[in-house]
């Protein structure tokens, strides 16, 4: 049996960018042909969606018409969200409240209704309001390359990527971590931080690793903090994935994972609209409210099931985490049986507290967990904890001004071996 009204809803969303679906999933899921399909998307270019579902009202006011309070009413609303997509003032509108119990007063009084994308957008034709969405227009003879099928289950492929904007509107870029799951297009976990970096993506991955498992790939940019020139080389984090089974694969091209490009876009969109409508205060609040709520609001509404129902994503529950997800660098002790790690000095303790005593000389691995701020060391297949030398840093000026001086020294020694080595080749 035809809907006629879904396809044309659904056509619109597609004429203005708003989903990405093609004609033949519409015509799955409305029974219209492609070829009744493009004819509806043509009509929808000069009339309504009301227009075409609604016969002969040619130049007369519709039944349904919106009454002029009820206009003004929505007009008002409008003023808390003056750069605003369609789509998504048209969900605020519906969620805050036409669906929202405190509001039946103003539903009852206002004569408040449901209503249609097709309305907003001819409101906003009328008001002369502003989509922040620009739509690109394509000619008939261009080519239109559509996106890959998605992999069957979730956690086979997880896309990845760290893209900056100003979610406050304070002038302030920061980056958004994110993790997306190319089976459903649904947000797995994100995480803000002043600029893209590993701290962002170790916390990203972690929050998908306990809410999900772990993946089978990662997919994302060279970044220098997944990606390194060197070769049989491993950056940080790529070298805490393949600790725990996940391959790490590198797109060529921003095009080559439009998936998330698409999904970042959809996020710059409506996130800062939401902050507004939330009343989310800061970053600190936006990083917990991301991915206790938000994350499960969008993918309510943009993400799709499976092709497949079983999961590729394997639990960590009988994992340490915290063994993995840390940088892992050598180091040697020194007098006093301490070690040096980002401009500081720390000593190796027992369980107790007290002091663990290594040779001078011995080499550890300094596991820097950078999720829970500590530092351990480990040896002989154990992990000790450590304590800094507290006021014992490291002064970098000194070191610096050190290593130019030992640098001059090693200079004038070799001219002067060199000058040695003239003087004997004079005299043979």
């Amino acid at each position: 049996m035809k809907n006629k009204k879904k396809a044309l809803e659904l056509l619109k969303q597609k004429n203005n960018g708003e989903i990405i679906i093609s004609y033949q999933k519409i015509a799955v899921q409305t029974g219209y042909s492609r070829m009744q399909l493009s004819r509806l998307s043509k009509e929808l270019e000069k009339k309504d969606i009301d227009s075409l579902l609604i016969h002969g009202l040619t130049n007369k006011q519709s039944n349904n018409s919106a009454p002029n309070h009820e206009i003004e009413y929505i007009k008002k609303f409008k003023e808390q969200y003056p750069v605003i997509s369609i789509q998504q003032f048209m969900d605020i509108y519906h969620e805050d409240i036409i669906w929202n119990q405190d509001k039946k007063e103003d539903i009852i009084k206002y004569n408040l209704k449901v209503r249609s994308s097709s309305f907003f957008q001819q409101l906003y034709k009328k008001e002369g309001w502003k989509s922040p969405i620009k739509h690109k227009c394509f000619k008939g003879n261009k080519d239109v390359h559509s996106l890959r099928d998605p992999v069957p289950r979730t956690g086979m492929l997880i896309m990845t990527d760290g893209t900056p904007y100003d979610w406050f509107g304070t002038g302030e870029l920061y980056s958004l971590h994110s993790t997306l799951d190319d089976a459903t297009g649904k947000l797995c976990s994100g995480w803000f931080t002043k600029n893209e970096c590993q701290f962002g993506y170790l916390k990203s991955f972690d929050i998908m690793f306990k809410k999900y498992g772990i993946p089978q790939v990662i997919y994302g940019d060279k970044t220098h903090i997944l990606w390194t020139q060197k070769e049989n080389s491993k950056t940080q984090i790529g070298r805490m994935l393949d600790e725990l089974g996940i391959e790490l694969i590198f797109a060529l091209s921003s095009e080559a994972k439009g998936k998330i490009e698409n999904k970042n876009k959809v996020v710059q969109n409506r996130l800062p609209n939401d902050i507004k409508r939330f009343n989310i205060k800061n970053y600190d609040e936006l990083n917990i409210w991301f991915n206790n709520f938000y994350i499960d609001y969008l993918n309510s509404k943009f993400g799709y099931d499976p092709k497949e129902k079983e999961s590729e994503f394997i639990s960590v529950k009988n994992t340490d985490l915290t063994k993995i997800l840390c940088i892992k660098e050598e180091r040697t002790i020194l007098n006093g049986n301490m070690f040096s790690y980002n401009n500081h000095y720390y000593i190796p303790i027992n369980d107790d507290g007290t002091d663990y005593i290594f040779y001078k000389g011995t080499k550890v691995i300094v596991y820097d967990d950078t999720l829970n701020n500590t530092i351990k060391i480990f040896k002989n297949n154990k992990l000790y904890n450590t304590r800094i030398i507290e006021g014992q840093r490291i002064n970098m000026e000194k070191k610096k001004l050190k290593e130019i001086e030992e640098q001059k020294t090693l200079e004038r020694l070799f001219r002067e071996r060199d000058e040695r080595l003239k003087a004997r080749a004079k005299r043979s």
